[in-house]
């Protein structure tokens, strides 16, 4: 009877044991799965309270390995050597080891220990050759992928079933810190055909693609992962710089989401990353909402930058202003050219004179520096707006001149700033003064230019097929003429006459796509031809013209003033004596 409750006893604790193995077994399973997908607290959660439940050499090894990947070596190597306390022969720990002293530096110790234990388990236990290739290539600045292969190799060769697909991950890891792309995929794949569903592959396959900016082919495999298992956080990661290289922004700020919903991160770091790419998807609002979640958990003064430039965005001027010049004193040596053109922009937003000057100062500051916009364009319209004609004109020249491929609108604003201006020359109280004796000079300067500027963007339009530009020779023509008018009317005529011309030939049969009215214009062109002609005498091609401004205005003043026969003078009656003249005497 004894005996039998005793079979029965040993039965029940047998089953017990069994049981609890294999559960403990993908506890920790599930905890470096965590770990593997950056649910880094969950997983942390996990393997503290094994090692603590039950503080077996394994356990504190996982424990450790999670400390090691998070970064935290002196936590980690309090728990090996926890390990070894509990289990000397269990060579796991001495691996682990290895990885602490890689991770502060020290190489040697690291291959030391790492040739130590695989020597220690006679080269047969795959988990520890697999752990110490593992830690070889866990370390930017200490990784040693030749050793790690050659760890790996002796692994591979004891899997003789080629069942182990952590082996194949190792190798892959190893050959993407060689930059040895063919190999590391090779790897990958041979890991996916032992477990077809194994997103750590495709994802890091994908990876590689990216590192080799095949943005196309990156996401194709990151979306395989995806569909191997959608809560593996990295993926998300990687897919979020694949699309912010392509431009997506908008996509890649998405991507960038569910890796913080994932992962479950906290760290502040990572949602700045997200607020980054909120920007960049141009949802101002949304990279704010991220922003303000790190109010009083990160000290770093970006978090002003992104503000800045946030508040700018969205018209937010003060708000704008005070965060961009707080980042720009607490923070000088990270001031970018964007910084000024944000700052620019939002004092030019504040629509005061003290802000409309320091909006330009600051974006004067980016401009030769900034790679991603001509900003001199931006300033050259500040000035137009304001009707600084001038100053307009000289930055409409720096536009052109510091842009590869200039903007047709740059030379007609460039045109229209110098002939707005020519006129004003020496009456702007907001421009230099200049000497009376070089007004005539200095205006024939403006008007010129605004004719060689007006020239190139005839020039631009007519390039293209069947296009015609006629308001370009209409102020060409105005241009030459007053140009030349005061001290030369001949010149002036002469200059100005072959350019109305072509005005009123392309005006009076524009392209199909040119529905302006230039009525008005084509009656100065008339009007201005008529009076050359009548200068030269050829009274009846004056009236030719003046019939031509009848026919858009049949009650123009002028042109049935000029029309008007003379009227007879009437004849002297007899009797009537004519005027005396007067003697110098009598004026």
């Amino acid at each position: 009877m004894m005996n039998n409750q005793k079979k029965s006893l040993l039965a029940i604790l047998f089953m017990g044991a069994s049981m609890t193995v294999p559960a403990m077994a993908q506890d920790v399973q599930a905890a470096l799965n965590d770990l593997e997908a950056d649910r880094f607290a969950k997983a942390g959660q996990a393997l503290t309270q094994l090692a603590t439940s039950s503080p077996t050499a394994d356990n504190q090894f996982y424990l450790g390995y999670y400390y090691l990947k998070t970064g935290q070596p002196d936590q980690a190597k309090a728990a090996f050597e926890k390990g070894l306390a509990a289990d000397g022969k269990n060579q796991l720990n001495n691996v682990g080891l290895a990885g602490v002293a890689l991770a502060k530096g020290d190489r040697q110790t690291a291959i030391a220990k790492i040739d130590e234990a695989v020597d220690k388990s006679k080269g047969k236990d795959i988990n520890v050759m697999v752990r110490a290739g593992e830690v070889l290539t866990m370390f930017e600045k200490t990784n040693d992928p030749a050793k790690a292969l050659e760890v790996l190799q002796k692994a591979d060769e004891r899997d003789k079933k080629n069942e182990n697909a952590d082996i194949e991950m190792a190798m892959g890891d190893a050959y993407y810190l060689r930059n040895d792309g063919g190999n590391a995929v090779s790897k990958y794949e041979n890991a996916l055909a032992i477990k077809p569903n194994l997103a750590e592959a495709n994802y890091k396959i994908g990876r590689l693609f990216l590192r080799g900016k095949n943005y196309t082919e990156a996401q194709k495999f990151f979306n395989k992962a995806i569909e191997n298992d959608p809560e593996f956080a990295p993926t998300y990661l990687a897919y979020a710089d694949a699309l912010a290289n392509s431009r997506a922004y908008k996509a890649a700020a998405q991507r960038y989401e569910s890796y913080v919903q994932k992962s479950g991160t906290q760290d502040p770091e990572r949602l700045l990353d997200v607020a980054r790419y909120r920007f960049l998807a141009e949802d101002y609002q949304g990279a704010v909402s991220y922003l303000d979640q790190l109010k009083g958990k990160i000290n770093n003064p970006i978090i002003d930058r992104m503000y800045g430039w946030a508040y700018t965005q969205t018209n937010k001027a003060p708000e704008a202003v005070e965060s961009l010049n707080r980042f720009i004193s607490t923070a000088p040596q990270k001031v970018l050219p964007e910084d000024y053109k944000f700052l620019g922009r939002a004092y030019s937003q504040l629509n005061t004179p003290q802000g409309d000057s320091l909006a330009i100062t600051n974006l004067e500051k980016a401009a030769p520096q900034d790679t991603t916009e001509n900003l001199y364009r931006e300033i050259a319209k500040l000035y137009y707006d304001k009707k600084r004609f001038d100053k307009a004109a000289d930055y409409y020249s720096k536009t052109i001149a510091n842009d590869k491929k200039p903007q047709n609108n740059d030379f007609l604003f460039m045109a229209l700033s110098n002939y707005q201006y020519a006129p004003r020359v020496g009456r702007d109280s907001l421009a230099a003064p200049i000497d009376s004796a070089q007004i005539p000079q200095v205006k024939q300067m403006y008007y010129l230019r605004a004719d060689s500027a007006f020239a190139e963007m005839a020039k631009r339009v007519e390039e293209i097929p069947g296009k015609k530009y006629p308001a370009a020779y209409y102020y060409r023509a105005q241009a030459n003429y007053y140009a030349f008018a005061k001290d030369d009317p001949e010149k002036a005529a002469t200059a100005a006459t072959p350019l109305y011309e072509k005005f009123i030939e392309q005006a009076t049969t524009p392209d199909s796509t040119d529905k302006t009215d230039y009525s008005r214009y084509l009656v100065t062109a008339y009007k201005a031809l008529a009076g050359f002609s009548l200068a030269k005498k050829d009274e009846a091609k004056a009236k030719e013209y003046f019939a031509k401004v009848l026919e858009i205005d049949p009650n123009d003043k002028d042109v049935l003033k000029a029309l008007e026969p003379p009227k007879a003078q009437p004849a002297p009656t007899k009797g009537t004596k004519a005027p005396a003249k007067k003697t110098a005497a009598s004026k």
